[in-house]
């Protein structure tokens, strides 16, 4: 994490920053829970308020719509949304998170990722309808984040990405995610930020296109750094 980074963590910590959000159920169409912070999974209806630490997920041919905030987000099919990302941030707000994310990620980047993750997401046997695999659930958080970009909230889209590619590894050899995301960072003009994820990509297996456009990025930051 360079200075500037830095800098900015310890001044916006000191400022005692929170992202507290107020969200009721708008609508549920098919099968749509959430996971509270007592560990359980409970149906969805219209009228519940979600907890910002709560975890909200739709199974398929199922949608959810959540209001408040001035905010209306609907979730789609197979995915999966923490609801405290489902904010509008600046980019200071972004660097903040993305400065976090790489005291998370430090001590991991050494870590062989090759095979799967075996933890589990739901409450102890018998108190849940479904348990999800994580890599099922990276998945669906991902489609969760797409989302959050589509409707406008692409700096939060970009924070949940970290998250979700540290705690879900299969979800990081997914080239066509991880080239959308660091597109993201680049339209924000975090250009170093982009061009590591760019070098990451072009160790995955990619398609002639996937590596055409990570060439062409990686060249075109090389050229934006050096003249900044």
């Amino acid at each position: 994490m360079n200075n500037i980074k830095k800098m900015i963590l310890l001044i916006m910590i000191a400022a005692g920053i929170t992202f507290a959000q107020t969200y009721k159920i708008a609508s549920v169409t098919g099968s749509a829970k959430i996971l509270g912070s007592n560990d359980k999974w409970i149906d969805l209806e219209a009228g519940t308020a979600v907890p910002d630490n709560s975890l909200i997920v739709t199974e398929d041919n199922s949608s959810v719509k959540l209001s408040g905030n001035g905010i209306v987000f609907a979730l789609k099919e197979s995915s999966a949304v923490q609801v405290s990302n489902i904010k509008q941030m600046t980019l200071n707000e972004l660097l903040l998170a993305l400065a976090m994310e790489d005291i998370m990620n430090a001590p991991r980047k050494k870590e062989n990722h090759n095979g799967k993750t075996t933890a589990v997401y739901g409450t102890k046997e018998g108190s849940v309808e479904k348990i999800l695999l994580s890599d099922e659930f990276g998945a669906k958080r991902i489609n969760g984040a797409l989302q959050l970009a589509e409707n406008g909230f692409k700096e939060s889209a970009v924070v949940s990405s970290k998250e979700i590619f540290r705690k879900y590894p299969e979800t990081k050899k997914k080239a066509g995610h991880r080239i959308y995301f660091a597109n993201l960072l680049f339209e924000f003009g975090l250009y170093e930020e982009a061009y590591d994820d760019f070098v990451s990509i072009k160790e995955l297996k990619l398609s002639e296109e996937e590596k055409a456009e990570a060439d062409k990025k990686i060249s075109l930051l090389n050229k934006k750094l050096v003249n900044n």
